[in-house]
């Protein structure tokens, strides 16, 4: 598929499981719910608004996000997830500060038309192939009967 829905098991992959335990244990009050989804769903909304800023490009079904884009999305969503509260800043290092601006520099090339992404509508063909057709072909030189003793 090229237009993806963001999972947990992605933000898995950028976040370890103490993280992002300690996240949400850090971020609910009696009552409250999971606050993963919700910055999910932010990061979602702001990737297919530079999306949809370029004219060229076509959103795909609602809540899907391209997937070329999705490394980028996950580190949006794990630097907000480590700076929602105070304590969990300690989460961003020099290198993961630098993967969050990568990413919006990214999306902001996206909105300006400057970065490609993949079209919704030929969502389920990944390979990039398509058919060919032979429209021409050179005319036979030599018949099978004129190579009489090559073997």
């Amino acid at each position: 598929m090229n237009w993806i829905t963001i999972t947990e098991t992605a933000v898995q992959t950028r976040l370890t499981g103490a993280e992002l335990n300690a996240f949400r244990t850090a971020a609910m009050a009696v009552g409250q719910g999971d606050p993963l989804p919700e910055v999910i769903a932010q990061v979602t909304d702001q990737v297919r608004g530079y999306v949809a800023a370029c004219p060229n490009n076509a959103l795909g079904a609602t809540g899907t996000i391209p997937k070329r884009l999705l490394a980028s999305a996950l580190d949006i969503i794990r630097y907000r997830v480590a700076t929602r509260l105070p304590q969990m800043a300690g989460l961003i290092d020099a290198l993961r500060e630098g993967e969050y601006k990568d990413a919006l520099t990214l999306l902001r090339a996206v909105a300006a038309c400057n970065y490609a992404i993949e079209d919704p509508a030929a969502d389920g063909d990944d390979t990039g192939g398509g058919t060919v057709e032979v429209v021409n072909r050179p005319p036979r030189v030599a018949a099978k009967s004129q190579l009489g003793g090559l073997a």
